[in-house]
């Protein structure tokens, strides 16, 4: 019977984290399976498609899609499962406990019973919950993109057979998705079960509670509002930040994933967290005034320096190079999401530092409650983001079993620079990402084309050494980004040597960010 074909093979390239991507679409009028796949991966036959899939417990099975008459398509690549193991999450164990230990430390001896703290291990809880759903959700997402051939072949492994196995893109949409739900409820409970019991009385309709249970107002019978329950100036003003806070990141989510599927040149998905930030520029109500040096002070005869739409435009870009920034620096099984795990776990400790200091004074000028307020809504983003990218870690730290894609590279950047631009501390974050930094500023040559970039600035792999090393350009001269300059630096080394000795470097420049800021607190600012 006759038979249409068509086969298409593209390359996609996450900043430098390049992976073969296979999209095939064998159309066909009837289908034969050498194998029985099992039914958990295999999709149910459709008219007019020849794809099937196979899932074996480690054996490698696999599908052959035939067009009948005996002649065959070659056999697609068995598809093994997606799960964890105690390596890994031995791994990932040990990274987390240096990451958050410092926290942790503050949040128990440091930060006295309040209820700050009781609002930071509500978030914390719902935070775990999150951790779990991100573990279950992220085999179910890959299974659904192998099915739709949304998956990636693991170039620094080309040559060996961990190289043919395919690998499931995109699973940032399943952190992503979590992380959004997960923000989302405890909103409701900070926003009705955690605030001041008189701070609702002021709802406009001359009524206030008697008392308050579960975050419901008891009120006597005299008494009818239209409100249920009343939101305090305050408390709506906080709701316009955060819900904005909450637009851009899932809209970063969805332009992430948009990029995934649609592989968008470079030139204009370097603009596309200039659209996700527009909820967090209208909505924002904050000072757009910055503190100046004590050096610079008598010579401008003011303290603070009013910047107004400058300040918009400092926000644009904190947003649009904090997203890039992780996209660029990629290109090793779990060097994205371990990165962002070390960067969270520095804010995190930076607003518990700082929460500290002020739940400690007697009393709270109007300043101190705008620094507390701001800490607070980072920690309720930073957590959260903490844990799914745990979750997403046990399974994209080496070997690994999926890849992040653009969806979590510009949804973790974006939720970092939404803690910092609405946390007030942007300064100190820029500080953390000192390696994303020097990546960039190292890059530069290249990303402007003034000397030769190509499509791919990943190391080469030896299979017989299983080792990388630094690859070169097309006039002869190394590739200019981090990872090259590492293996320049150190020597050849396996990829799990490489990524931990970036992460490595990461945590000491987050360390060397909490250094400055303590020499200068007093003297610079």
């Amino acid at each position: 019977m006759p038979r249409r074909s068509r086969s298409r093979s593209t390359t996609t390239t996450t900043g430098d984290n390049t992976r073969s991507r296979s999209r095939n679409r064998n159309r066909t009028n009837n289908r034969t399976n050498t194998t029985s796949p099992s039914p958990s991966l295999s999709p149910s036959p459709r008219k007019g498609k020849g794809k099937g899939k196979g899932k074996g417990k480690g054996k490698g099975k696999e599908v052959v899609a035939d067009g009948g008459g005996g002649g065959g398509f070659p056999a697609l690549p068995a598809f093994p499962p997606i799960t964890t193991d105690r390596l890994r999450t031995r791994d990932v164990a040990k990274l987390l406990v240096v990451v958050v230990a410092p926290a942790a430390y503050v949040l128990l001896f440091r930060l006295r019973g309040s209820k700050e703290k009781l609002s930071i291990v509500a978030s914390l809880c719902i935070s775990c919950l999150g951790f779990f759903a991100t573990c279950y959700l992220i085999p179910v997402v890959a299974r659904a993109n192998l099915r739709k051939n949304l998956f990636g072949k693991d170039i620094n492994k080309r040559g060996t057979p961990a190289g043919e196995i395919p690998i499931p893109e995109s699973l940032g949409l399943a952190t992503g998705l979590v992380h959004i739900i997960c923000i989302v409820i405890f909103q409701q409970i900070h926003t009705y079960f955690l605030k001041d019991p008189g701070a609702g009385g002021a709802g406009g309709d001359g009524c206030s509670s008697s008392f308050t249970l579960l975050g419901l107002g008891f009120r006597s019978a005299d008494c009818v509002s239209t409100s249920l329950p009343p939101i305090d100036d305050w408390t709506e003003k906080w709701l316009i930040q955060y819900n904005s806070a909450l637009a851009s990141i899932s809209l970063m989510v969805f332009l992430g994933f948009a990029d995934d599927v649609l592989d968008i040149p470079w030139r204009t998905k370097l603009f596309l967290p200039s659209i996700a930030t527009l909820p967090i520029i209208a909505a924002y109500t904050g000072s757009t005034a910055i503190l100046m040096p004590k050096l610079l002070r008598p010579f401008l005869g003011a303290d603070l320096l009013e910047l107004g739409f400058l300040y918009q435009v400092f926000m644009l870009a904190v947003v649009v190079f904090c997203t890039n920034s992780i996209n660029i620096l990629a290109g090793l099984n779990g060097l994205e999401a371990g990165q962002t795990l070390v960067i969270s776990g520095a804010v995190l400790l930076f607003n518990l530092m700082r929460l500290s200091k002020i739940v400690m004074l007697p009393e709270l000028s109007v300043e101190d409650v705008r620094i507390r307020d701001a800490q607070l809504f980072s920690v309720y983003i930073t957590l959260p983001l903490i844990a799914v990218t745990t979750a997403l870690l046990l399974f994209n730290y080496y070997p690994s079993r999926v890849f992040v894609g653009d969806t979590y590279t510009y949804f973790a950047g974006m939720a970092l620079a939404v803690s910092g631009i609405l946390g007030h501390f942007s300064e100190t974050l820029l500080i953390f990402f000192i390696p994303q930094i020097i990546n960039f500023v190292y890059s530069c040559p290249q990303l402007f084309k003034i000397v030769p970039c190509p499509r791919h600035r990943l190391p080469v792999y030896d299979k017989e050494t299983g080792l990388l090393h630094p690859s070169k350009r097309s006039d002869g001269g190394y590739n200019l980004n981090l990872v090259t300059l590492f293996l320049r630096l150190f020597g050849p080394a396996t990829e799990k040597q490489l990524c931990n000795k970036i992460l490595f470097f990461q945590f000491l420049c987050c360390a060397f960010g909490f250094v400055v800021r303590h020499l200068l607190e007093g003297i610079y600012k």
